[in-house]
């Protein structure tokens, strides 16, 4: 066994220390050397969200950039279990097999980084984000699809702390570290897939317009994406409605029964997904008139919101200077 370790006497800012570990173990990772062992990965990513933005940014760059050119799935491989590892899930097994990953050998925990918690969602929100923003839309599909699979579907079996956190009621929670952790996975999941950046494709596009566009202007490399695009879109909008829509319809009947501040989340991604794909959501909901009309009223509520924000304008010290919308 090889062993590395990195040692400084205090007269060197930490901050270089932190640079230069960054830099070392990736010239070591590229080479061969050090391999992707235990939470190594997610150690790595916690540095995204560091204070000093100077580790922060050389991170980033690092697993953007060669890190990600010499392993193209690295970052969507990883995805799902480190939302479990941010929030110290211990004892769900994603968290067992992501700290087992890479066979035997020295593995790397995740003692003292410091993630999880609500008041520092803003920080995991920063790596997710990062995350999300260098997946290609066949990973972003991948990811949407194993989350909903792996976490929402895996709060709707009949044990496990994702379950236990749904069906407790929200006093049990604040007592029980394991169902706060569980908790927040749930959370932090549904903020993900509400995401506009995890959107496949050009969810949106008229079909027909592109068709057009591609037809006159595009070349064959440009028409075989756009083409790639629509298929992908597709694909999204078929698993959204035939899978993901009747997975939180049942969770959202577990949230209601146990008052649970989930539903939130949850409502709030199904009012994303009811916004995007009106038609086709009122043809899956028909037969549940009652959802669709809260989903309807949620959706006009959000349009007023944004309306009287457009009117109001943005004020601007204390009102000595106003900026308004005409």
């Amino acid at each position: 066994k090889s062993h590395l370790s990195i040692t400084f006497d205090g007269t060197i800012p930490y901050s270089m220390v932190k640079k230069n570990a960054i830099l070392l173990l990736s010239s070591l990772l590229l080479q061969d050397y050090v391999k992707w062992r235990g939470l190594f990965v997610h150690r790595f990513l916690a540095a995204v969200a560091d204070e000093d933005d100077e580790v922060s940014c050389l991170a980033q760059t690092a697993l953007r950039g060669p890190l990600l050119e010499k392993q193209p799935n690295l970052l969507s491989n990883s995805f799902v279990g480190a939302v479990f590892v941010f929030n110290n899930c211990k004892a769900h097994p994603l968290y067992i097999a992501e700290a087992s990953a890479g066979g035997n050998g020295m593995g790397i925990d995740f003692e003292g980084a410091f993630l999880d918690g609500a008041d520092r969602y803003h920080k995991r929100r920063e790596i997710y984000e990062m995350m999300i923003t260098n997946l290609s839309d066949e990973q972003k599909l991948e990811v949407t699809a194993r989350l909903v699979k792996e976490v929402l579907g895996g709060a709707l079996e009949t044990s496990g702390d994702l379950a236990a956190a749904c069906k407790l009621p929200p006093s049990s929670r604040l007592v029980n570290k394991r169902i706060e952790s569980a908790t927040n996975v749930l959370t932090d999941t549904l903020d993900i897939l509400t995401s506009p950046e995890i959107k496949v494709g050009r969810v949106g596009a008229d079909d027909d317009q592109d068709d057009d566009v591609a037809s006159t202007n595009g070349s064959k490399p440009d028409q075989r994406n756009l083409h790639k695009q629509r298929l992908l879109s597709k694909i999204s909008r078929k698993h959204l409605m035939e899978i993901v829509i009747p997975i939180l319809c049942n969770l959202k009947t577990v949230l209601e029964a146990s008052k649970s501040p989930l539903l939130k989340n949850l409502m709030q991604y199904l009012g994303y997904i009811f916004r995007t794909f009106k038609a086709e959501v009122n043809e899956h909901l028909a037969n549940n008139p009652t959802l669709l009309q809260e989903l309807e009223y949620d959706c006009k509520r959000n349009r007023k919101k944004k309306d009287s924000k457009s009117i109001l304008g943005v004020s601007i010290d204390g009102g000595k200077r106003r900026v308004s919308m005409q």
